[in-house]
């Protein structure tokens, strides 16, 4: 259901249902959250690939046949926290995470796009939040995300008509990062990944702790995060490594120190 494969510093995750579009079920949640306590504890790791099975969907969204057995709040409730804890998680782990957006990005498969920190899509994707056509509306703090990453009108028309973005369109909006043509967007995933292996994974975690702090309690509160990590980081052995390195022109040796 989530398959697991480790290249170097990079762990990738396949959605492996691609017989139900990669839908997220309550079962591949647990599988997810399991994964990522596991991979928190992970000192070698630097960066994290999701993407999903096959070439046609990255996420289809939530299994529209399994939720349809929910029929109170306890249980509902039980369901969804358990994948908003997932894509809060996803967002929270110290190492940059990659959307490898191999196909369909639908309702929660968008919402699963817009925990990750960088967004590459094929250009065959598409990317929409249609929640509103089946009388819902995002989940999983898809909105919110949506009005972070391109403010509350174009969030609120993604919300309101559920229209699915072509990549230009994605890109445009702010929503995907880079489109991935001429070869698979998961090879370009996985290289931009290893590309972080180059870099002080203690800095990596700043800037996501940063950018996190910016996105929930403004830029003042922010400043005061940066402030901090700035003083913690320069007293670190992978800034005096680098600084050592510059000097005897060589690549530096971070040890996450």
């Amino acid at each position: 259901m989530l398959k697991r494969e480790r290249h170097g510093g990079t762990e990738l995750l396949v959605i492996e249902r691609e017989h139900r579009g990669n839908a997220m079920s309550s079962e591949l949640s647990t599988a997810f959250a399991e994964t990522l306590t596991d991979l928190e504890g992970d000192g070698g790791l630097r960066a994290v690939v999701i993407t999903g099975a096959g070439d046609k969907f990255f996420c289809a969204g939530g299994d529209i046949k399994a939720y349809g057995a929910i029929q109170d709040r306890e249980a509902l409730d039980e369901t969804f926290d358990r994948t908003r804890a997932v894509l809060d998680t996803i967002e929270a782990l110290p190492v940059p995470v990659i959307a490898a957006v191999n196909g369909y990005a639908l309702g929660g498969g968008g919402e699963l796009l817009l925990a990750c920190d960088l967004r590459l899509a094929a250009p065959h994707a598409r990317i929409g939040f249609p929640q509103s056509r089946l009388g819902i509306i995002p989940a999983w703090h898809g909105i919110e995300r949506l009005i972070r990453d391109c403010g509350s009108r174009l969030a609120m028309r993604l919300a309101m008509t559920g229209e699915q973005l072509d990549p230009e369109a994605a890109k445009a909006f702010g929503l995907i990062d880079e489109i991935v043509d001429g070869r698979p967007v998961l090879d370009a995933a996985l290289e931009q990944a290893a590309a972080f292996g180059a870099v002080a994974p203690l800095a990596l975690a700043a800037v996501k702790r940063i950018g996190r702090t910016a996105a929930a309690e403004g830029l003042e509160a922010a400043r005061r995060v940066s402030r901090e990590e700035t003083a913690r980081l320069w007293f670190t052995a992978d800034h005096r490594e680098a600084e050592a390195a510059f000097a005897e022109k060589r690549p530096p040796k971070f040890r996450g120190a």
